[in-house]
């Protein structure tokens, strides 16, 4: 596991990946948004926030996957969560996180959605 902020896995255009840390609390937060904004600045659609390592997430996570998709949604683009654990992704269904956006068990589901091309 790591426990900083890793940029983007994998870009094809259409989604990037990125993935986060073991834990994101009050600590790290600011660092993931600004690597959120960043990557929603460049020309893929789809941020896939890759939380498949991470095992904590308070509420400092929760707000920063809602400022990024602020951002997101300012750009055009949309946001896809990956969080496989049970306990982290309890914590962002309680938060409402998956009425606001998708949150896949893996990250092959994430990639499997097509969104559309950029214009």
């Amino acid at each position: 596991m790591h426990t900083a902020f890793s940029p983007p896995i994998a870009s094809n255009g259409r989604h990037a990946v990125a993935a986060m840390p073991a834990e994101i609390d009050i600590h790290n937060r600011d660092g993931l948004v600004k690597s959120m904004f960043d990557v929603l600045d460049s020309k893929a659609g789809v941020l896939v926030v890759d939380m498949s390592e991470t095992a904590f997430c308070d509420s400092s996570g929760v707000h920063a996957l809602l400022t990024a998709r602020r951002r997101a949604l300012s750009r055009g683009k949309t946001i896809r969560v990956v969080a496989p654990q049970r306990s982290v992704r309890r914590v962002l269904e309680i938060c409402g996180i998956g009425r606001l956006m998708p949150i896949d068990g893996s990250l092959e589901e994430a990639l499997s959605h097509r969104p559309p091309m950029p214009g």
